[in-house]
């Protein structure tokens, strides 16, 4: 009987599934290996993207017996595992130890766990010797009760910055703007306790956007946030616009924030403040993939560029060479907000409505139906209903299109409001 050669990936973040499908396409057409996905639970779609797929816990206490698994599957049906691709956080830490067990590309097990623990990676920030000169570390403590939180936020004067330790897509994330509002936040985070909650200052007047790697080629993402007491991001562009200065102190902080953790990852979403005085500061890294869709931007923005195949490439080959991608325009992509909350009645043609505006459409998809349950509150990344994604070799225009486009988009969505229960009589 002889082997078929795969490659693994491991877990994917949110609505990340068609990703899978570019990744079997590229694994097939340069290797002809198939592609088997790794997750914790099994999703109605995971078997149509991918050849196989199994499930196997993520959490860092079931490394040593899922990598076990794993590598069980792989010998009984005779696969020859030729590259491990981590491709969501909680993915990075067994990853690691595919890659370590089989000798392939990738990072150590221990150099994993500070992508997926963000106050590991924290004190690798603070204990580091050296550091660009323009860098400051953000103060960031975990803590472990709701007292505790209190008598932080105090401290921190009133304000302050809450998150998981480790989750993604600004899972849980939120401002605290008093003390009065700790109650809330650490009840809010119940679900994610057992994996740690970090609390940090809260950095104000600040830009955000993105040291983007891929088997050494970076850029800078630019991003934008939505305001209120969640943070969640609603657009970004590639490249950002961004003067030599700035773009120089961000890639520098990025190189940081990368070499903090290691030098052999393949792909780094390392998310970075640009402070007043032209500081910078880390907000997290991420060893795998930026999320919506940024790797798609890319491709599009610049010239002969595809950070998927660059990905495969280095984890089979261990392909790594200096390459700064070459900006055609820009690239941006923009999320889709429900005007109200209640049940989704009527969703407009976006082709038509960007037709109407004299905007030229790349891509619009609705990740919600019809009948769907939806809210006007955005929690955090999968609280968005749909995206578009446009291209112009104008950023202002790029953006002032994205914003117009949205924004009569969501004026045409219609949603019924669901009547609250009637109160009994008495």
């Amino acid at each position: 009987m002889k082997t078929t050669s795969c490659v693994v990936v491991v877990g994917y973040n949110g609505n990340r599934v068609h990703d899978i499908q570019k990744l079997r396409d590229l694994c097939k057409t340069l290797y002809n290996a198939r592609l088997i996905l790794v997750v914790e639970r099994i999703a109605p779609d995971d078997d149509q993207v991918a050849d196989h797929v199994c499930s196997a816990s993520m959490a860092p206490e079931d490394v040593t017996d899922s990598l076990e698994l794993v590598v069980g599957c792989l010998a009984v049906d005779r696969w020859k595992l030729i590259g491990v691709l981590p491709f969501s956080d909680r993915g990075v830490l067994l990853g690691a130890a595919l890659a370590s067990h089989y000798g392939l590309p990738g990072i150590t097990p221990n150099e994993a766990r500070a992508g997926l623990d963000k106050q590991i990676f924290r004190k690798l920030e603070a204990t580091s010797s050296t550091a660009p000169e323009d860098y400051r570390p953000v103060f960031s403590t975990r803590v472990e009760s709701l007292a505790e939180l209190r008598q932080r936020v105090v401290e921190l004067g009133g304000r302050a910055f809450i998150k998981p330790a480790c989750e993604g897509a600004s899972r849980g994330c939120r401002v605290i703007h008093h003390p009065s509002e700790c109650d809330e936040a650490w009840q809010a985070l119940k679900s994610y306790r057992s994996g740690g909650i970090v609390l940090e200052e809260l950095v104000r007047d600040a830009r955000e956007y993105s040291w983007d790697y891929v088997a050494g080629s970076t850029w800078i993402t630019e991003k934008t946030t939505t305001e209120g007491a969640f943070r969640a991001e609603i657009q970004q562009v590639v490249p950002a616009p961004l003067q030599g200065d700035a773009q120089a102190r961000l890639a520098a902080a990025g190189r940081h924030m990368s070499g903090l953790v290691s030098l052999d990852n393949g792909a780094y979403h390392n998310e970075i403040f640009l402070r007043p005085e032209q500081l910078t500061s880390a907000v997290e890294t991420n060893m795998r993939p930026g999320g919506m869709h940024i790797w798609d931007l890319a491709r599009i923005a610049f010239v002969d560029f595809d950070p998927w195949e660059r990905w495969v490439r280095w984890a089979v080959e261990g392909q790594c060479e200096r390459q700064d991608p070459v900006a055609r325009g820009y690239c941006g992509i923009r999320l889709l907000r429900a005007p109200g909350g209640g049940l989704l009645r009527d969703l407009p043609d976006i082709d038509a409505v960007a037709r109407m505006l004299g905007i030229e459409l790349v891509a619009a998809v609705y990740e919600r139906r019809i009948g769907d349950s939806v809210s006007a509150l955005v929690k955090d990344n999968t609280s968005f209903i749909g995206h578009i994604v446009l291209f112009n070799k104008d950023y202002e225009q790029l953006t002032s299109d994205l914003l117009r486009l949205a924004e009569a988009v969501e004026v045409r969505m219609e949603v019924a409001c669901l009547a609250p229960p009637a109160r009994a009589m008495g």
